[in-house]
C-alpha cells in the first residue's frame, strides 16, 4: 500500500478539541450552587460511606492514594437541587462528566463548565459577581495543587444529610 505525501495520519496522542460550550438545560437548574472544598483526609469518607443513588468515585482518584496531603483541601461545586436533586444527578451522569473548569474573559460573565468524556461542554453557571469570581479562581488554582482532582456533589437540600449525585473528577488540563 503506497501513501502520497499529503496524506496525514491521525496523531493518536492528541485528542480532538472540545465542541463549543451549550447551556445546561434550564428545566435542570438547581435552587443554588457553591464553591466549595474538603482537606483531602476526610474527602473520601465524606462521599464513599454513604448510600447516594449515583456515585462515581473511582478507587485511583482517592485523593491519599494519589499521594496528595491529608490536609489540602480539594475544590469541588456542590449544586442543591430541591425536588429535582436526583433528575439533576441523573443527567450529569448521562452525559459522563470529566471535569469542571472556572472560565473568565475580560468584559464577559464568568462561568462554570462542565466537560465530558466526550469533549462535550456545558454551562452550569454564569456570574459576574466579584466574589464569587475571585471563589473560581481559587477553585481553579487548587486544581493545580490537587493534581487536577475535584468533585462535583449534588444534594436536595444543604442539612448535608443526604446526596443525590458524587463525581470525583480529574481535569487533565492541568494535571
Amino acid at each position: 500500500m503506497s501513501h502520497s505525501a499529503d496524506s496525514v495520519l491521525p496523531d493518536s496522542n492528541r485528542l480532538p478539541e472540545f465542541k463549543p460550550p451549550v447551556p445546561m438545560p434550564e428545566d435542570l437548574w438547581g435552587d443554588r450552587w457553591q464553591f466549595a472544598s474538603l482537606p483531602a483526609g476526610e474527602l473520601w469518607d465524606s462521599f464513599s460511606g454513604r448510600l447516594t443513588p449515583i456515585q462515581s468515585l473511582p478507587q485511583d482518584a482517592n485523593p491519599l492514594e494519589l499521594g496528595l496531603a491529608s490536609d489540602l483541601f480539594i475544590p469541588g461545586v456542590i449544586i442543591t437541587g430541591g425536588r429535582k436533586a436526583l433528575t439533576i444527578a441523573r443527567w450529569i451522569q448521562s452525559v459522563s462528566p470529566q471535569a469542571l473548569t472556572y472560565q473568565s474573559s475580560p468584559g464577559a460573565p464568568s462561568g462554570l463548565i462542565l466537560q465530558t468524556t466526550d469533549r462535550s461542554r456545558y454551562v452550569l453557571a454564569t456570574f459576574e459577581d466579584p466574589e464569587v469570581q475571585r471563589s473560581g479562581e481559587t477553585f481553579q488554582q487548587r486544581q493545580i495543587t490537587t493534581q487536577g482532582l475535584h468533585f462535583l456533589l449534588i444534594q436536595p437540600d444543604d442539612s448535608g444529610m443526604t446526596h443525590s449525585g458524587v463525581w470525583l473528577l480529574k481535569s487533565s488540563s492541568v494535571a
